[in-house]
C-alpha cells in the first residue's frame, strides 16, 4: 500500500504518468479516466494532457492513492491473464462478464471503488486473501 505522507513530488510525478499511460493503452475516454480516478470534481477533460506528458502530478489524497493502487494492481493482472496480448485487455474490460451479471469490468469499475475491488479481486485472487 502506498503511504500518501511517504510519497515525494518525483514518484507523484511518476505515479500520475504511469497511470495515465495504462488508460490511455486501455484506450479509455476522458471522462472515464477522471471517473477511475475519482477526478471528476477536480480536474476537466481537456487538461489531462498536461498529465500525459508528464508535465504534471495529480493532487494525491488517500482516495486517489487507494484508486491508482486498484488501477495499477487490475493492470498487472490484466498482464499476467494476457501475457501474449497486452491489447486484449482494453478489449476485455468492455466486454460482458458471466461473473459480473452481463455487466463489462469496466461498467463496475467506474461504479467505484467497491467495483474496482470486484475487478481487481475476480483477476487476482490473491487480493481477495489479505486480511
Amino acid at each position: 500500500m502506498i503511504d500518501l505522507a511517504q510519497i515525494t513530488n518525483k514518484q507523484k510525478n511518476q505515479l500520475t504518468f504511469r497511470l495515465m499511460q495504462v488508460m490511455e493503452n486501455w484506450k479509455l475516454e476522458d471522462v472515464d479516466q477522471l471517473a477511475l480516478l475519482g477526478l471528476t470534481d477536480t480536474l476537466k477533460p481537456r487538461h489531462l494532457y498536461l498529465y500525459r506528458r508528464g508535465d504534471k502530478a495529480f493532487d494525491f489524497d488517500q482516495s486517489v492513492i487507494n484508486r491508482s493502487e486498484m488501477i495499477m494492481g487490475i493492470h498487472e493482472a490484466l498482464g499476467t491473464t494476457y501475457p501474449t496480448n497486452r491489447e486484449y485487455a482494453s478489449i476485455w474490460l468492455k466486454r460482458s462478464v458471466k461473473k459480473f451479471k452481463q455487466k463489462a469490468p469496466l461498467e463496475l469499475m467506474l461504479s467505484g471503488e467497491t467495483g474496482m475491488k470486484r475487478v481487481w479481486h475476480f483477476l487476482d485472487c490473491t487480493q481477495g486473501w489479505r486480511d
